[in-house]
């Protein structure tokens, strides 16, 4: 593609974003809809135009009277920055406008990055990508704000660009590491992810891929450090309030547990974590020897990665959309692709509905997770899927 052509196509999405942020900006009226991105936003307002530490107690204090008109109890939400200080660079740039339209220029920005990447890499089946923002943790990621759909682009990208059919499309890989450097803003999200990008870059010895990762953090902390010398002793004690207050939710796992009476919840417990533990070990063996990391090994990644998740909100449900999705992308049988992507995003709202009308409480974070897990065995012994969904670095292309 020359250069004048990729210059068009920025100039016509920045253009899209331009005009999707004055329509959400009209509909809204001034409303305040994503109460994360408005801790972001004025995290970094506090940082960067203030003059005053994003990890300050008096941040968190403002935020929760803007938002709940009240301060917050020791046991409820804090509302305060709890990431590594480089991640309010993603936010900078917004927080120079009024929150309305900061709120307004978020959205859009995600929206049109997430619908761009998704037709993007779903050229055999443009329906999938065109849809992808339809499910319920999407949206609820949209209307949050919060950092977790930009997380899940960068990491659909990474994974997307290592499948069979790219072969000689997969760019810089030093460019590709340093982009999963960015995953780290969010470790809870990304952990299962970035062991699974270790292994790629080791097995195939992708020495590009890991000095991108490594220059990349490298970048991220320094520019922290520049501007925040003691970004990180602010941070680990937020980070440390932060796990307190979520002692008061639980993850799918804990939830499921919840149900047992003791000792048996904790037997149960370790007994899952063994299970875990050992087809982890086991699929990721299978995949060293064969110098390749199969489509259900990402889907197992991502599922462990929400089922253990310490809060288990609906929007982590990503982390097991991203495997969904390239899939459905790449499944030879339309009529399979379209039962699962369709039975799938409308089980989200499905399950949304159960969840508010009290049929089941924890509907909106089991049912979808439950659908997951029955569409990872279903691949796993369909032996029509042998070829596709290989994932290899591109040192082997």
């Amino acid at each position: 593609m020359r250069l004048r052509t990729k210059i068009l196509i920025l100039l016509i999405l920045i253009a899209l974003a331009v005009l999707f942020a004055a329509g959400i900006h009209s509909a809204l009226q001034g409303n305040p809809l994503g109460a994360d991105f408005y801790t972001f936003w004025k995290a970094s307002r506090a940082e960067f135009i203030e003059g005053r530490s994003a990890y300050d107690p008096s941040v968190a204090r403002e935020i929760q009277m803007d938002i709940q008109g009240r301060l917050s109890s020791p046991t409820e939400d804090q509302f305060a920055f709890s990431y590594p200080i480089f991640a309010l660079l993603l936010v900078a740039p917004f927080s120079l406008l009024p929150f309305d339209w900061a709120q307004a220029a978020w959205m859009a920005v995600n929206f049109v990055l997430l619908l761009t990447a998704s037709l993007a890499l779903s050229s055999r089946r443009r329906w999938v990508g065109a849809s992808v923002w339809a499910f319920y943790p999407v949206c609820f990621a949209l209307i949050l704000g919060n950092l977790d759909l930009i997380i899940a682009v960068l990491w659909l990208f990474f994974f997307s660009q290592a499948l069979p059919q790219n072969k000689g499309r997969s760019g810089n890989t030093v460019w590709m590491g340093a982009l999963i450097a960015v995953t780290t803003i969010k470790p809870q999200f990304s952990w299962f992810f970035l062991i699974l990008a270790a292994l790629i870059a080791l097995r195939q010895k992708s020495t590009r891929l890991m000095l991108g990762f490594l220059a990349g953090s490298a970048v991220l902390w320094s520019l922290g450090f520049l501007w925040h010398p003691y970004w990180l002793n602010e941070w680990v004690a937020q980070a440390v309030q932060y796990l307190t207050v979520l002692s008061g939710h639980s993850s799918p796992l804990q939830s499921w547990l919840a149900a047992l009476p003791p000792p048996y919840d904790q037997i149960a417990r370790s007994i899952t974590w063994i299970i875990i533990i050992v087809l982890s070990i086991l699929f990721i063996r299978s995949a060293w020897r064969e110098h390749s990391f199969s489509i259900r090994l990402l889907g197992w990644c991502g599922i462990v990665t929400y089922f253990v998740h310490p809060t288990g909100f609906s929007y982590e449900q990503m982390t097991f959309l991203i495997p969904v999705f390239l899939w459905a992308v790449d499944e030879r049988s339309s009529k399979k692709a379209l039962a699962a992507w369709v039975g799938m995003l409308v089980l989200s709202w499905v399950g949304l509905v159960a969840t508010f009308t009290g049929f089941d409480r924890l509907a909106d974070s089991s049912w979808l997770l439950l659908a997951a897990a029955a569409w990872l065995v279903w691949i796993t012994i369909d032996q029509k899927w042998s070829q596709p969904g290989k994932i290899q670095s591109a040192s082997q292309s």
